[in-house]
């Protein structure tokens, strides 16, 4: 009788066991199309604000061809139609939304669904595994421990089989749990990453159009005002030698064709500037020497360099090109307006930032007076490169120009 009933208890807990696992795995379903519709609805979102931000940037419009279509497609790492120009519906395992531009152009963006989906499916597939496997081991462990209370003599210290397994199920229960959490950590991560290095795929897109667009501008600004100027200044040569001019007009000749020679090989130097490959890949060493090179010859000039051989070393490349741009114009003031006289170059570094001055011993101004566009964009590429520009000035005390930078992190 207490066997026949023992027996009893250990079917009605197995069954338990069994409708339990069913629960559980039909639970863990509910949570995974859960957390798939979560994922396949932020990568909507994600696209859609990728195509909006790219779109905007391209200027693409009803009138586009569908060219430029299929190029937004390839930036942002999807298949991009309008609905006039559409033969075939995506596949339905693709996830895909409709983008509007203007009144009466709609497009269709379609695109796979992300990774993380499919790292979800086999997560489901083993926690059922693994549910379903409890039983089968619930089992097992009866008939083990069926076998072992039979051939054992004493059974006085038998301990009762409800603790272990009720620890068993304990324990189950936690390991499943744990898992979960980390399953849903991994996806987010995941996505995250997946995120980042789509931006990162439409920046660099979008910087080898800006590239090729400062090329193309430096190329017409070459072909047309450096030969306008050029071209100015032999019919002024020609205009001196063969007319007879006053001492007064041949002064002030004298004078323009000075000016026109001077404005020429500045805006050469600034079209040296739009073509990156100018400047990449030289030293920060190389790069200043050639900037000064090429400023224009001032009889009574001294320019002294007290660069910190370390602090230089450790310019990063890539800022090297944006870095000059700043001291070239900060050197172009001191010598135009400034009419500066001696101009030290100055390179240190804390454990913070890296400094880099141009100090003259100018005529000087009024920084919170009216300044050009020089300033603004000396600023600009400043905060472009992460760092800080400040410049102290008096009249007739002379002008220091300091450029602040963030210390690279070590790889």
């Amino acid at each position: 009788m207490t066997q026949f009933t023992r027996t009893g208890s250990y079917l009605i807990l197995l069954l338990g066991l069994l409708l339990g696992a069913v629960l559980m795995n039909g639970w863990l379903q509910q949570q995974t199309q859960a957390q798939v519709r979560q994922l396949n609805e932020a990568a909507i979102v994600l696209k859609e604000e990728q195509f909006r931000q790219v779109a905007e940037r391209m200027h693409l419009n009803s009138q586009s061809p569908a060219t430029d279509f299929a190029e937004i497609g390839r930036v942002i790492g999807a298949t991009t139609q309008r609905y006039a120009d559409l033969l075939i519906m995506p596949n339905p395992g693709m996830l895909s939304f409709e983008a509007h531009l203007g009144r009466e152009t709609n497009v269709l963006v379609s695109f796979p669904p992300p990774p993380a989906t499919r790292l979800l499916a086999v997560y489901h597939q083993v926690t059922q595994g693994l549910l379903l496997l409890c039983p089968g081991l619930f089992l097992a462990g009866l008939l083990l421990a069926s076998l072992v209370r039979r051939f054992r003599t004493d059974d006085r210290h038998t301990v009762t089989p409800w603790a272990s397994e009720r620890a068993q199920a304990v324990g189950m229960e936690h390991f499943a749990k744990i898992s979960n959490e980390r399953t849903a950590a991994l996806v987010e991560e995941h996505g995250a990453r997946v995120r980042a290095e789509e931006d990162l795929q439409v920046n660099r897109t979008l910087l080898g159009r800006s590239m090729a667009e400062r090329i193309r501008l430096g190329r017409d600004l070459h072909d047309n005002i450096c030969q306008t100027l050029y071209a100015v200044c032999l019919t002024l040569e020609s205009v001196q030698k063969k007319s007879a001019l006053s001492p007064e007009m041949q002064q002030r000749t004298v004078h323009c064709l000075s000016e026109l020679r001077r404005v020429n090989h500045e805006v050469r130097a600034y079209l040296q500037e739009l073509e990156p490959g100018r400047v990449n890949g030289q030293s920060f060493t190389a790069a200043l020497a050639g900037i000064i090179g090429s400023l224009p010859p001032e009889d009574e000039v001294r320019i002294e360099r007290r660069l910190d051989a370390e602090t230089v070393e450790q310019i990063p490349a890539h800022q090297v090109a944006e870095i000059m741009n700043i001291l070239r114009e900060a050197l172009s003031n001191s010598l135009r307006h400034g009419r500066a006289r001696h101009i030290t170059l100055l390179a240190g570094r804390s454990d913070e930032a890296i400094a880099l001055s141009v100090q003259d011993d100018g005529v000087g101004f009024t920084p919170n007076g009216n300044r050009g566009h020089g300033l603004d964009n000396m600023h600009a590429r400043a905060g472009a490169l992460g760092g800080r520009l400040q410049v102290e000035s008096a009249p007739g005390k002379g002008t220091r120009v300091i450029l602040t930078l963030p210390v690279p992190a070590v790889v």
